[in-house]
């Protein structure tokens, strides 16, 4: 009796087993919306501007409600980039996270190992042709859905220009032209960052010294130098200029503290990337201001710096479950109706087919960078450890008034102390 209470016993709790693998292989997987198991993943994003950061609290808040099973956690913190390359270094990987495709950095965690595949999914197909061709590996592997593209331009205040019968200016001349005309009425010409002086160093020299970032190239490999290139020497002499024209309080201002003093008004011009453009709209809907290429001594000499900004990966240490849920987003992100919201609220041009950036005063720019001239952030050239230093290099030669000449043998010692051995 007692066998027959055991097997009875034994029968029972097989089937419930059986009826219960059962129930587990038909529930939805966790990327499917509505039901399963809750799966929250951290999503590390550089980028600081407050436009930027609304934007995808924005698009996650949508996520959110059509996949409630996934819990998308935005982290931005100061100093990202040291922040993350000190995550890697430690392997704790964010599962999400943006960077920047492009740059020497990012190919090397590709090297390694950390970063997930992303070329057979069918999203990557969403992204703009041109620019995706801008991004594979050294393998040839999309590694990261590429989400925009990003410049350095001189935002220009449209009423104080028609105002002031001022000309939007071709030629470096006659931007200094521009300048004095705005000066001798009591305008500040240029509004200058010179607390957060790296982006205007990399506009400037993109800008001013044409195949520069090449010849600094050269230096981290131990071929040639800065000191003593006249084009180098050219830039120096333009930067320095610049600041005649600037606000006098240049090097205690933000780069954030600079588009709301344009916001506001304060000043006909700044030097700034397409991603201040949504700051500027957040401090004044109604200010009226468009963008043209800094001009260099002639227009066909004018380049600017333009590349791919917020791209998105994957690490290929995450979790299977935290894998697909981060595809999910990415798959959601790529739709153009997302990346258009997100474009609109971010004021960063999409590069996902299916979206469009309206806007009369900027469209010359960005036909130009279409056409004309145009170079990739620094990064993609050489390492971002020289470059950041570079960065102190500009703002010591500013602020301690040094020769030009000076400038460039510091820009060659810079170099050469931060260069892989």
């Amino acid at each position: 009796m007692k066998r027959r209470t055991k097997l009875s016993i034994i029968a029972v709790l097989l089937a419930s087993l059986v009826m219960t693998a059962c129930g587990k292989e038909s529930t939805p997987s966790n990327s499917d919306n509505g039901k399963g198991d809750v799966v929250k993943i951290e999503f590390f994003q550089q980028q600081g501007e407050e436009a930027i950061q609304s934007a995808y609290r924005e698009v996650i808040a949508d996520f959110s409600k059509e996949y409630p099973n996934i819990v998308i956690d935005m982290n931005t913190v100061p100093d990202p980039v040291k922040v993350l390359t000190a995550r890697f270094a430690t392997n704790d990987i964010p599962p999400l996270f943006t960077d920047f495709p492009t740059q020497l950095q990012f190919k090397e965690k590709v090297k390694n190992g950390f970063i997930e595949n992303l070329s057979d999914q069918p999203f990557i197909k969403n992204v703009n042709q041109k620019y995706l061709d801008m991004t594979p590996a050294d393998d040839g592997g999309y590694y990261s859905l590429p989400y925009a593209r990003n410049y350095m331009a001189v935002y220009y205040n449209v009423d104080l220009f028609e105002q002031n019968s001022v000309e939007i200016p071709t030629t470096y001349a006659e931007f200094i032209e521009a300048s004095k005309v705005f000066q001798s009425k009591g305008i500040t010409p240029l509004y200058l960052p010179l607390k957060d002086v790296g982006h205007i160093f990399q506009a400037t020299n993109i800008a001013f010294a044409p195949g520069g970032v090449e010849e600094m190239a050269k230096v981290a490999k131990g071929e040639g130098q800065i000191e003593g290139n006249t084009v180098f020497l050219e830039f120096a002499k333009k930067l320095r200029e610049l600041t005649e024209y600037a606000n006098k309080d240049a090097f205690g201002v933000s780069a954030q503290m600079m588009q709301e003093a344009f916001a506001n008004g304060q000043a006909a011009m700044i030097i700034s990337g397409s991603y201040g453009r949504g700051n500027i709209k957040l401090a004044n809907p109604n200010l009226k201001f468009g963008a043209f290429p800094l001009p260099n001594d002639t227009a066909d000499t004018t380049t600017a710096l333009s590349g791919v900004n917020a791209s998105l990966s994957i690490s290929a240490k995450a979790k299977p479950e935290e894998k697909e849920a981060a595809l999910t987003f990415l798959k959601y992100l790529a739709r153009p109706e997302v990346a258009q919201k997100w474009s609109d609220l971010s004021g960063e041009p999409s590069i996902i087919n299916g979206t469009t950036y309206e806007d009369k005063y900027l469209q010359p720019l960005l036909d130009f960078i279409d056409n004309g001239n145009v170079h990739d952030w620094m990064s993609s050239t050489l390492p971002s450890a020289i470059v950041t230093e570079l960065y102190g290099t500009t703002q010591g030669y500013l602020i301690n008034n040094e020769t030009p000449e000076q400038y460039l043998k510091n820009i060659d010692e810079t170099i050469k102390l931060n260069a892989v051995k």
